[in-house]
């Protein structure tokens, strides 16, 4: 991936930019090559990563049998207890220096197993060979007005009047979920210790977009159950609910007084009015949606909430999977192409599943007044699709077609109970 079209998908003004996550999912993945000779006094920290005193030139000829992201361990012959971390990376094997101290390491960062610490290198290694350039620039282009974090401490700010003036308090944090910049709004790559986090308002960060944080530091954000630009397991987690109040509100809404209504989900609402709708959801203000006199709006709010998750509905990962298991059952009867399909979408987490089912229902029940409303399943496909599915440079046609699959048979989501 080069840098021009790293900064042409950015995923919009506003939006989170995905860009650096779709690069870490293409990363080579850990593949230890293993001693299968009995060694005597193998250290007990390693398995059979652990090729014991073996010389260089034939490590690095096992390695490059194994191909990408093949890695062992061996000892050292220059110097005794030392352990050289040996693995492939674009070709070429690579040499380092290994400690163990009840964790892992080669550098500052930490690790608990071997193949956390390899997976880790490999992805920074590849974000580094392909984005470089991106990632020394994205800190001074970033437009951190358009951040969820600035917006409401700036929507807070005008209701008390009073400026902010507070440091943020940074630490190295490990993000255990896929996490985005508060500053910059770019995915923290990596597997442990990604970025920087403030131990007071929660605001997270690359290490050099938090040396150009404003001083606007809220403590109470931290504990601000926000509802848009939030994961959807920490949303629901949050609120108590299986399924993101928004959602629910939304659909309800829209079934209640928009089947019927021609262009419903494809004719732009008030982005205005969307925007302050928002704002109250964030604030936790009870938001009746039967006072929104437009019901595009309405729909709107529904597609804007699904655009502005860290990670959209159905992540990378889930959506390759989805769409080879759909391409490949395509001569396959139509309940083992469901049965199939319905095993890659358990890899997602509970809450995704629960809001898949909720919004593919919905869906269906709009195409069934489409004789009224003018939205087929087709052309519904066409505009959630690009919402929906994080599907890097997949062309459009593979996804509206997937989608379309889904809609049609909504059974395909597990029940959940």
């Amino acid at each position: 991936m080069d840098d021009d079209s790293l900064a042409g998908n950015s995923g919009g003004k506003g939006y989170w930019k995905q860009n650096l996550y779709l690069l870490q999912e293409k990363a080579p993945k850990p593949n230890a090559v293993l001693c299968r000779r009995q060694l005597e006094n193998r250290p007990r920290q390693y398995g059979q990563e652990f090729h014991g005193l073996i010389e260089r030139a034939d490590a690095e000829r096992m390695l490059l049998q194994s191909g990408e992201g093949a890695y062992l361990v061996r000892e050292s012959t220059r110097s005794k207890d030392a352990y050289t971390l040996c693995m492939v990376f674009e070709g070429k094997v690579m040499n380092y220096k290994l400690f163990y101290d009840g964790a892992f390491y080669v550098g500052e960062k930490r690790f608990d197993t071997m193949d956390l610490l390899v997976a880790d290198g490999l992805i920074s290694m590849f974000v580094d060979l392909h984005a470089s350039d991106y990632i020394k620039r994205m800190a001074d282009e970033a437009i951190y007005e358009d951040s969820p974090y600035s917006k409401y401490t700036n929507a807070t700010s005008d209701i008390a009047r009073r400026p902010i003036t507070r440091s943020h308090n940074f630490s190295s944090y490990t993000f255990k979920a896929p996490h985005y910049c508060d500053y910059c709004r770019n995915f923290l790559w990596g597997l442990v210790h990604q970025g920087m986090r403030c131990e007071d308002c929660g605001f997270a960060a690359h290490k050099k977009c938090s040396e150009k944080t404003l001083h606007d530091c809220r403590p109470e954000a931290k504990y601000v159950k926000r509802m848009f630009a939030v994961d959807i397991t920490t949303l629901c987690m949050a609120h108590s609910t299986d399924l993101p109040p928004v959602v629910t509100l939304c659909i309800d809404e829209v079934e209640s007084r928009g089947l019927n209504v021609e262009g419903i989900y494809r004719v732009s609402g008030s982005h205005e009015h969307m925007e302050k709708l928002r704002q109250q959801f964030d604030s936790n203000q009870n938001v009746d949606l039967n006072n929104v006199a437009d019901i595009h709006t309405v729909c709107g709010l529904l597609k804007l909430y699904f655009r502005l998750l860290p990670q959209q509905l159905i992540p990378f990962s889930v959506h390759k999977n989805m769409l080879l298991a759909y391409q490949e059952t395509n001569n396959r009867p139509i309940h083992d192409r469901i049965r199939i399909l319905r095993k890659t979408i358990m890899e997602l987490s509970d809450a995704n599943i629960i809001t898949l089912g909720a919004i593919l229902a919905h869906l269906k029940k709009v195409s069934e007044h489409s004789s009224q409303n003018k939205m087929t399943i087709e052309n519904l496909a066409t505009i959630f699709s690009p919402t929906l599915f994080c599907s890097g440079a997949i062309p459009a046609m593979p996804n509206h077609q997937l989608l379309h699959f889904m809609i049609s048979n909504p059974r395909i989501v597990p029940k959940h109970q």
